[in-house]
């Protein structure tokens, strides 16, 4: 399905894309995570706007193998790619994160 890019006017950064829904529009990051239920496209807008870069500082939740999420932070997010470093202290992981395909592991801002 095809998305709609929302940059910010001053300096051409992406905020995010705009997914048709059902419902309306879906707001999602800059690597198609779904930021909030379907809305008008105003309000879809506004909240790429407001919470598209925002909302990567916070804790996110990665599906590491059927059924199994894991907390996450993310330390960088391209639409293909998103390096993510692991909430757990405890977790073995490399010092510089872990590169995942959000196209193929699930991505939430929620645990689901």
């Amino acid at each position: 399905m095809t998305t709609i890019e929302v940059r910010r006017e001053e300096d051409g950064e992406l905020l995010g894309h705009l997914r048709p829904a059902d419902a309306g529009w879906e707001p999602l990051t800059v690597f198609h995570a779904a930021l909030a239920e379907p809305s008008g496209r105003e309000d879809a807008e506004d909240v790429v706007r407001r919470d598209g870069l925002s909302c990567l500082g916070d804790l996110w939740w990665v599906e590491v193998e059927p059924g199994r999420w894991t907390e996450a932070r993310i330390q960088e997010a391209y639409p293909d790619r998103v390096r993510v470093r692991w909430a757990d202290p405890l977790l073995e992981q490399p010092a510089h994160g872990q590169w995942i395909d959000p196209r193929a592991v699930p991505v939430r801002r929620r645990h689901p």
